[in-house]
């Protein structure tokens, strides 16, 4: 039988259904873009780096079930929407703009004056959403996926930072982007069991997991851009995860426009996803 819109209702979650909305996470994206699979571990550890706290997630439950959730996220006077999901047979029935406009009304409560929010290019549905809710795209992120190779020399010789020293940096490159990318956890929760390295006006971190290899955050401050800085921490990065022992490399939420893409065309990087940050004041 149909469930009807009035038979859901939208709730705080409660301690004892962490593991519940944990189950109902990976039911939701079971046919995601990109299948997420979550653990209570994964989802604790995704909740620390962007700032969260689960009191403020909002679940909307048909009965005891949890159909769909969404995490606001506040900080002073910018908010963020850590995710939201509603169960394919729940979908369209406006369960998703009311779990929306619930988290907007809590948010503006404790002072938030602007929310972000990303969505994965390809996921019409979403977007359409977020357009009727008055969300405008600002701007596009890409993720790549390269192999690592050794370059003789890389424009500027990076030396290895401190965790003050990039989180420093991290405050000026990531400057005027969606709050939670300038959000100092999401920096030191990245920073473990990384290498860190600097420049002038810029910084790279690195990762090695068998053999694949990550680099999370590579920034350039905005009056060093366009200087081949960037070129020069990527050839830096790429050749310290090759001798690290890196075959396959992952480049995460760089900018699109020209310079990084000319830059990634160098490397011969493929972009592997394209995420538009859309915006909203309230």
């Amino acid at each position: 039988m149909e469930q009807h819109q009035e038979d859901i209702t939208i709730k705080h979650l409660q301690p004892d259904q962490l593991d519940a909305l944990i189950d109902a996470q990976n039911d939701i994206f079971e046919d995601y873009i990109i299948r997420i699979r979550s653990s209570r571990q994964f989802f604790l550890d995704f909740m620390s780096s962007v700032g969260g706290d689960m009191r403020n997630i909002l679940l909307a439950l048909n009965g005891e079930r949890i159909v769909g959730y969404i995490n606001p996220v506040a900080d002073q006077r910018e908010g963020w929407v850590g995710g939201i999901g509603i169960l394919r047979e729940y979908r369209g029935r406006g369960i998703g703009s009311r779990l929306m406009d619930e988290a907007e009304r809590e948010l503006a409560a404790k002072g938030v004056r602007e929310v972000s929010l990303e969505v994965i290019d390809g996921n019409a549905r979403a977007e359409k959403l977020y357009l009727n809710l008055g969300y405008r795209p600002t701007r596009k992120y890409l993720s790549a996926e390269g192999i690592t190779s050794r370059f003789q020399g890389f424009g500027v010789e990076p030396k290895p930072a401190t965790l003050s020293e990039v989180l420093s940096l991290h405050s000026k490159c990531y400057a005027g982007t969606c709050w939670q990318r300038r959000k100092t956890v999401a920096v030191v929760q990245s920073a473990k069991g990384s290498e860190m390295y600097k420049v002038d006006g810029g910084f790279v971190i690195v990762r090695t997991v068998d053999t694949n290899g990550f680099i999370p955050f590579l920034g350039v401050v905005p009056e060093k851009r366009r200087k081949g800085t960037g070129t020069s921490l990527a050839k830096f990065a790429l050749s310290r995860l090759h001798d690290l022992g890196a075959f396959k490399t992952a480049l995460y939420n760089v900018n699109e426009d020209e310079a990084t893409l000319r830059m990634l065309d160098m490397f011969d990087f493929k972009v592997t996803l394209k995420q538009t940050e859309m915006r909203k004041v309230l």
